[in-house]
């Protein structure tokens, strides 16, 4: 039980189809009470709730999160920041910086290094990474997280000089490895092995981290993608120290072990269930190839066979199946699945999901709607890895004409298919109103959405999008009451005003978020 909050003097958005928002909301033991005008509600200060002035902020619905991997956030912020070396000279003088006073065998984890902001325009090798600290495991890993660098301590460390050919995505200069690993490799090798190096409490600390920074930017919700090869056994990491985080969280599974998704009692199965790989490094798998590589045309990291199979035992225990699938090659072996699985076993909303769905076809797109797929999405890849000067790129590898099915948000909602929106955080920041900003102002034209639909992808579809619309995304009498609190309103901005609009408070099941000594139960 908590105090009620009688908010006053706000502008209000129930996201309920109100005509005009309203000026007062009240919140009673975690819950929404009463909606409306203050006049109307300023007798329920008889029932003991305070009456708080709110000098004009905007009161939303709580910002949820859909698609993030909270313990690889908080690792990210854990380790070396990379973001501003502009050369390997660079990256290595940042890593041999922070070594100093390290003991020799502890590992450095540096993340954020965009290889494309580099003078020489590729990763780090190993043998630049020996000089600067010889003898110790280094791995420095790309913002999208499907490519590093290592050096050869830790490429020694994780088992890949053994049969060094027998390791897809494992860079080779004459057969020996220069140090850089791609898709699979780095998600079947690398990050296993980088986990199990550090202790339990560095793994529970960087999932506080990333709640706290979820906190910030106004997210009520987070659904965090753990378990499978990318972080093995971290799901149940992360339901054991849930309850003990500022905010809730869902967690998803990732991994194809049924038996597992059991054990751990959750409704759903998938995040990153990588079917392919990822667009700059040229493993999402592609109907055609790679433009300025005509030989290659992306990477199925499963058969047609592996995936139907799966899906279908997944839909027919009645679970939520989300799959990463990146490009159209990947979405049409998930597509074919999912429509292959209903056919079987008929069910009217299973709400299965395909994350990122970034390069998809028209005819998937309409599928995809008539299957009743979601389209787990992150606005925020726009304005990082494809708009402006980044643009230019995206042309050299996809051509002019694909390069227009990049993120096809109007074409995609036209269509009639749900969209929620998230982050892939640490690949982009927990920032919800950077996300609805961006799906603003798409760099392609014809492709933006309004205000109210980018908004919807961080609230309302958010909450359909695990089967939460009764108790999240709107404000409704009895809804809990999630509320993100903003200094201006994003339904009556331009999409560069909506990204710098500053978040006042966070509040979790009607309590300011800084001051929740505990989270409510896990969903």
């Amino acid at each position: 039980m908590n105090a009620g909050v009688l908010f006053v003097n706000a502008r209000v958005h129930a996201l309920d189809g109100e005509a005009a928002p309203h000026t007062a909301l009240a919140v009673r033991n975690g819950r929404v009470l009463a909606l409306g005008h203050e006049a109307d509600l300023t007798p329920l200060q008889d029932q003991g709730l305070t009456r708080r002035d709110m000098g004009g902020a905007v009161i939303l619905p709580g910002f949820m999160d859909c698609h993030s991997h909270m313990l690889l956030t908080g690792m990210v912020a854990q380790g070396l920041n990379l973001a501003a070396a502009r050369s390997v000279d660079d990256a290595c003088a940042l890593v041999a910086g922070a070594c100093t006073g390290l003991p020799p065998e502890s590992w450095l984890r540096g993340f954020l290094l965009e290889d494309r902001n580099l003078a020489e325009g590729r990763m780090p090798e190993a043998r630049e990474l020996d000089r600067v600290t010889p003898g110790r495991p280094v791995v420095l890993f790309h913002p999208t997280l499907h490519r590093c660098s290592l050096s050869s301590a830790a490429l020694r460390a994780l088992g890949l000089l053994e049969n060094p050919r027998a390791v897809p995505g494992l860079d080779l200069q004459g057969g020996a490895p220069t140090g850089v690993v791609r898709d699979p490799g780095i998600l079947t090798r690398v990050f296993p092995g980088v986990l199990q190096a550090m202790a339990r409490t560095e793994l529970e600390d960087a999932a506080l981290t990333a709640a706290r920074q979820a906190l910030a930017a106004g997210v009520t919700l987070v659904q965090s993608m753990e378990g499978g090869e990318l972080t093995p056994g971290c799901s149940g990491l992360l339901l054991a120290c849930a309850p003990r985080l500022p905010l809730p969280v869902i967690c998803w599974n990732q991994s194809m072990d049924l038996a597992e998704v059991q054990t751990l009692g959750l409704p759903r199965v998938g995040g990153c269930i990588c079917a392919d790989g990822e667009l700059d490094a040229r493993t999402a798998a592609l109907f055609e190839p790679y433009c300025d590589d005509p030989g290659n045309d992306g990477t199925l990291l499963y058969s047609q066979r592996t995936m139907d199979d799966f899906v279908l035992a997944a839909h027919g225990r009645g679970l939520q199946v989300a799959v990463h699938c990146e490009s159209d090659r990947a979405i049409e072996q998930v597509l074919r699945a999912v429509e292959r699985a209903q056919r079987a076993v008929p069910r009217a909303d299973a709400r299965h999901r395909i994350e990122h769905f970034e390069l998809p076809t028209r005819n998937q797109i309409d599928r995809m709607a008539a299957a009743g797929v979601v389209a787990s999405m992150q606005p925020a890849f726009l304005s990082e890895f494809i708009a402006g000067p980044r643009l230019p790129h995206m042309v050299e590898l996809f051509g002019p004409h694909r390069v227009r099915r990049l993120h096809p948000y109007r074409t995609i909602l036209d269509a009639g298919v749900r969209v929620c929106g998230g982050s892939d955080s640490p690949v982009t920041p927990y920032a919800p109103l950077r996300g609805m900003a961006d799906a603003m102002r798409h760099p392609i034209p014809g492709q933006s959405v309004t205000a109210p639909e980018a908004l919807a992808m961080f609230t309302t579809e958010a909450a359909h999008s695990v089967f939460a619309e009764a108790e999240r995304g709107r404000l409704r009498p009895g809804m809990r009451a999630d509320l993100t609190v903003l200094g201006a309103d994003p339904l009556a901005a331009s999409p560069d005003e909506v990204e710098r609009i500053a978040v006042l408070e966070t509040w979790v099941a009607g309590r300011p978020a800084h001051a929740t000594p505990e989270a409510p139960p896990l969903p």
